[in-house]
């Protein structure tokens, strides 16, 4: 059975494209030593005691500590406490289409102490709660009540913030025979796992989305001396019928939330409760693989066969998409697509890939004389800092019909001098008047990023009228800086340049 890090066994395989954090174009995370110093992980103000891989969450009322792989943790949805919940589902994402859907949330928790009987909850994928009616705030959650001397368990969908309903398949007052202590004050570490996905055409008819959601609580009372020992506490699939307030947010009134957003959360209205954590991990999944298709799960040392076996069955080569090669090593001679070179893993350093707000790109004065608009590392956490960039993609656009000048895409210093720039050039005529993802080639830049660096696109058009639009996010990325370059300097905003930067 694959496990994590720390010995904790997986219930589904991972998603193949979810290497380990930093790597992939999916998502496996595992929490760092210093919690404080997690680029994914952020809490609101009452996490202490994060040393040695653990860290204690206090709260005084509605606390919550929160794991994102986008912007950790922005409020950010489109659209924002007015979120339009039949576009989502229409779009299949509330804030960036590459958000964690189909998760395993493991967590080792302890209830040290408590002031009210306010219960503790596992939520998402979710997005803003910060303000009444908020309908970012749409969620699935997993609700433990630790004060009982046996603890409840209950799954719960707030439709919006604060609006929540009790899953009508099993109710608001579960128990499970493993756990038959009282989970506040008890002295070791116990496990839980929160597990949602999609299941495809799993919906009743008349919704905006085809999809149902499966949802899963799973947990392990003694998780320190034997991590492989997961039972499901409690499991529904929302197929419709959960909820009737949907409507308040242009959705079904039962809507189903088939869509990913943001962030996770990990929440208690505990008035003064004390909750010890470790081991939180979060991880995409496919449900439909087994273990024994997955490369990203390999079998348990020591359990290969020791003996001469024949196996029968269908044999299956699959080459490597994710190295950036210029061709295939089975394929013949030719060119192909992607020009790159060497063995270079193809993996995302940055990406914005929600098209939002536009941004003009002309050398005029009627656009500041604008003719860069890039992002660049701040420090030595940005996800930029060390790597090395083989592609850029951005989205683009024209207004009018400009016909004379290219679009580059470039590296420049701190002190604005260029340090790579991209073969690729695109014609600002080929553009169209809708967004379309354009590609540039970096495969033979040798140059890592460091704090200062920028990278994004040029140009040099001076037209007012017939000129290019990139997008931008109206929020800043962390640790990262956006600028645009205007007439001689460079102006920094708070927010974020929509592409994708591959290393």
């Amino acid at each position: 059975m694959p496990v994590d890090q720390w010995g904790l066994s997986f219930i589904y395989p991972t998603k193949t494209t979810a290497g380990i954090t930093g790597t992939g174009t999916g998502f496996f995370w595992q929490q760092s030593n210093d919690i404080t110093q997690d680029a994914y992980f952020s809490d609101e103000g009452h996490v202490s005691d994060s040393s040695a891989g653990q860290f204690t969450m206090s709260t005084s009322g509605p606390d919550a500590v929160q794991i994102a792989k986008n912007n950790c943790c922005s409020e950010l949805v489109i659209g924002g406490c007015g979120m339009d919940f039949a576009k989502t589902a229409q779009r299949g994402y509330g804030f960036k289409a590459d958000d964690p859907r189909d998760i395993e949330l493991t967590i080792l928790v302890k209830f040290v102490s408590s002031g009210s009987d306010n219960g503790f909850a596992i939520e998402g994928p979710t997005g803003g709660h910060s303000s009444s009616g908020c309908c970012s705030g749409n969620c699935y959650k997993a609700d433990i009540q630790y004060r009982p001397s046996t603890p409840l368990f209950r799954l719960r969908k707030e439709m919006f913030h604060v609006d929540n309903f009790d899953d009508p398949v099993t109710g608001a007052s579960n128990t499970h025979s493993s756990f038959n202590f009282q989970l506040l004050g008890h002295s070791t570490f116990v496990g839980f796992k929160w597990i949602r996905y999609n299941k495809a055409n799993g919906a009743n008819p008349g919704h905006n989305t085809t999809d149902s959601v499966k949802l899963e609580l799973w947990g392990n009372v003694s998780p320190d001396t034997t991590p492989l020992s997961w039972v499901k506490i409690l499991e529904t699939e929302d197929k419709g019928g959960w909820g009737n307030s949907g409507d308040a947010c242009n959705g079904d009134k039962d809507q189903i939330g088939s869509f990913s957003m943001p962030k996770f959360r990990l929440k208690s209205n505990d008035t003064s409760g004390e909750f010890q954590f470790k081991h939180i991990s979060l991880r995409e999944i496919d449900p439909s693989a087994s273990f024994d298709d997955n490369p990203d799960n390999p079998p348990d040392p020591g359990t290969e066969p020791t003996s001469t076996q024949t196996i029968s069955g269908n044999f299956k080569v699959q080459w490597d998409v994710n190295t950036y090669r210029t061709q295939s090593a089975c394929a013949g001679s030719g060119g192909g697509g992607g020009g790159g070179s060497g063995a270079t893993k193809f993996y995302t350093v940055y990406t914005d890939t929600g098209v939002d707000s536009d941004k003009e790109l002309s050398d005029s004065s009627t656009f500041q004389n604008r003719k860069r608009i890039v992002m660049s590392p701040t420090n030595s956490s940005s996800v930029f800092t060390g790597k090395t960039p083989i592609q850029l993609d951005i989205p683009l656009k024209k207004v009018g019909t400009p016909a004379t000048n290219n679009i580059n895409a470039k590296i420049w210093n701190s002190s604005g001098t260029v340090i790579y720039t991209s073969p690729t050039n695109i014609a600002d005529s080929s553009l169209t008047t809708s967004y379309v993802l354009k590609t540039f080639d970096f495969s033979t830049n040798t140059h890592a990023l460091v704090t200062g660096d920028r990278i994004g696109v040029e140009y040099l058009g001076t037209s007012s009228s017939n000129y290019v639009i990139a997008s931008y996010l109206g929020t800043a990325y962390t640790n990262t800086t956006y600028y645009q370059y205007e007439s001689t300097s460079w102006q920094s905003k708070s927010r974020s340049l929509v592409m994708d930067v591959w290393q």
